[in-house]
């Protein structure tokens, strides 16, 4: 609740610059917190002494270490996308753990006598393997979430020889009409890149076809490469199947976001998207998103020739 509460107050000020990652942090803030609930009495009475000030460095080194091991592990977990996160996670662990120690110090019955070796072992234990099944749980109960609410089947069209970022953009009453092929949600992509649709946004395990399209109407089907299956001086461990940087295929997609706004399918300021990247690795390094302003000025100029 207190990294809640503390994320909350960091978005605000970053004029929730980062709202997206809020379901990641509280992924990965959940088994800490239930670790910490679990080890909490085994922890503060390993270092139970009348000085209030003692016990209190005690707790906030006991913490700031947890924190550290636990972001270590995250980031294990996550590789470089841990850098992906625009909020302080490891600030907010430490000062969530302090707070959360703090409590159960005050809480919690003091003991009145010296714990056995074998019940502080197990209960120092307890932490690790209750992260371990935190996660696990959480992980599979999102995915069978994922699983039942999966989204419908989509099929991008984009037109022959196009290169650069795509962005589909939903919940838009005067956006393209919705169309389907065989069961599919079908996205024709203008030369702009930008495609704004009346179709809902939805979340879950994608489901996605990418198409060149030549102005006849005969597709190109496109491959799927991700940006880590190359080599650079900075990768850890060498791909030794690297494919050609020439490769022509689709990078990074299923990417969620929000332009403007609060965020949401109900705010019409917001702009819910979906984003993927279309070119070959080289390619990649000199891409540049598209700013607000740019989508905002093709949603303009739609609406005029329109008339709307």
């Amino acid at each position: 609740m207190t990294c809640l509460v503390a994320v909350t107050i960091v978005l605000y000020r970053q004029d929730w610059f980062g709202k997206g990652d809020t379901y990641a942090f509280v992924f990965w803030t959940v088994p800490l917190a239930v670790g910490l609930s679990v080890t909490g009495n085994t922890i503060i009475h390993l270092f139970r002494v009348n000085s209030f000030l003692l016990r209190l460095v005690f707790i906030i080194l006991t913490a700031f270490m947890l924190s550290l091991g636990w972001a270590y592990c995250v980031a294990l977990a996550l590789g470089p996308w841990i850098g992906a996160f625009s909020i302080p996670i490891l600030y907010l662990w430490i000062g969530g753990s302090i707070l959360q120690l703090l409590f159960l110090d005050w809480r919690l019955p003091k003991p009145t006598g010296k714990p056995k070796t074998s019940k502080v072992i197990l209960g120092l234990l307890s932490f690790p393997l209750t992260l371990i099944v935190v996660v696990v749980g959480m992980y599979l109960f999102s995915f069978a979430s994922s699983y039942f609410t999966r989204p419908e089947k989509e099929t991008y069209l984009i037109p022959e020889g196009y290169k650069g970022n795509v962005l589909v953009i939903f919940n838009q009453s005067d956006g393209e009409k919705p169309e389907y092929e065989d069961g599919r949600r079908i996205y024709r992509i203008p030369q702009t890149g930008v495609l704004f649709t009346q179709f809902k946004d939805e979340q879950g395990i994608i489901n996605q076809e990418y198409y060149y399209i030549s102005p006849n109407g005969q597709r190109r089907k496109l491959g799927v490469l991700d940006t880590r299956d190359f080599n650079e001086e900075w990768t850890t461990e060498k791909n030794p199947h690297e494919p050609p940087r020439d490769s022509l295929a689709v990078f990074n997609p299923g990417t969620m976001g929000t332009m403007g706004g609060m965020g949401g399918s109900d705010d019409n300021n917001s702009k819910v998207f979906l984003g993927l990247s279309v070119g070959t690795y080289n390619d990649m390094k000199n891409l540049n998103d598209f700013s607000n302003d740019y989508v905002d000025s093709l949603q303009n100029a739609r609406r005029k020739k329109n008339g709307l």
